[in-house]
């Protein structure tokens, strides 16, 4: 700068953004053009991701929901997976995010997530209604604002995450940039909670609050929390678990003072190894009328599920899957 007879002002302003971004541990970027460098790839090719009009940077297809309808995954295209890859393994991944948020976190899980709330008198599970479709733009541009970004850098990187104006269920980057937008959300709830002296975890948009029977009363104020920080209650799925119900969190049952995989699950993969193992794989299939291309990859994913939570079944499982006679 100092050779190109650059203002003494503009270096100090330039340095003082390199220093700014330096001292929370983020890669310096000054412009797209400094981007493409540091992802290795042509400047072109990322600004034809960002702004080329007839980009298709998203496949999207549809998943059946456990309880009914479907969930619509967005599926990034090899180049943009690339960048997005790039971006949460160099930015998002050096920035905070609550303590509370245990899903798509390193070294936690449903498990953790369950375990806060063991032997409690009452648990509440609470649903935020279309999670990720509602952090959209303006809150993912301001997040890397925030991190020191200038407003032109921020912009490129939040439109890299962004697809119609909100963020998309399959990207890579959209469960961090979830938990970091959720920080002060999780702040305000736990704030609460400790005021009932209560526990609170989110895996995602699932909320979880437990304690005595009396943190029923701070419902109505959870509420105001949500749709303060942007977001919508799914009321119908908000439940009230008190001891000597079945208590469940994130799926995993608590009532034996441990985290445990519900019977009903169990129940139904042991049921589907018995008739494989007595009827043979494609006759079962055959007989319940189900199509699965990937039924072994199912079974077996059903098993490694059971082994986060209980090995010691899950090895069991393993070995009775290991017995069928499968056609490949």
């Amino acid at each position: 700068m100092t050779e190109q007879k650059y203002s003494e002002e503009y270096k100090k302003e330039v340095i003082e953004y390199a220093r700014r971004l330096l001292d929370n541990n983020l890669p310096v970027i000054f412009d797209l053009t400094h981007l493409s460098l540091l992802i290795g790839m042509k400047k072109k090719e990322i600004a034809y991701i960002i702004f080329g009009k007839n980009r298709k940077n998203y496949k999207t297809v549809s998943i059946p929901k456990k309880s009914g309808g479907e969930r619509k995954i967005s599926i990034p295209c090899t180049t943009l997976k690339f960048i997005q890859k790039w971006i949460l393994r160099n930015i998002l991944n050096k920035m905070e995010v609550s303590n509370f948020a245990t899903g798509f976190e390193k070294n936690k899980s449903i498990k953790n997530n369950a375990q806060i709330h063991l032997n409690q008198e009452c648990i509440i599970n609470i649903d935020i209604a279309d999670f990720f479709p509602s952090i959209d733009m303006q809150k993912v541009y301001k997040i890397f604002r925030k991190a020191g970004y200038s407003k032109s850098v921020a912009y490129c990187l939040a439109l890299i995450c962004i697809d119609d104006n909100k963020l998309p269920q399959g990207a890579p980057t959209s469960p961090k940039l979830a938990n970091i937008y959720c920080k002060r959300l999780d702040c305000r709830i736990n704030g609460l909670c400790k005021k009932y002296n209560a526990r609170y975890s989110r895996y995602a948009d699932d909320i979880t609050i437990s304690g005595n029977k009396n943190i029923k009363n701070c419902l109505e104020i959870v509420n105001d929390i949500i749709q303060e920080e942007g977001f919508t209650l799914n009321n119908k799925k908000t439940r009230i678990q008190k001891k000597g119900q079945r208590q469940e969190v994130t799926g995993l049952n608590l009532n034996s003072g441990k985290v445990t995989i519900p019977k009903k699950y169990k129940r139904e993969l042991e049921q589907e190894i018995y008739y494989c193992k007595k009827f043979g794989v494609s006759s079962h299939l055959e007989h319940i009328q189900v199509r699965k291309a990937f039924y072994k990859e199912h079974l077996y994913g059903k098993a490694y599920f059971i082994n986060m939570i209980e090995p010691k079944l899950a090895e069991k499982i393993l070995k009775e899957l290991d017995s069928i006679k499968w056609s490949y």
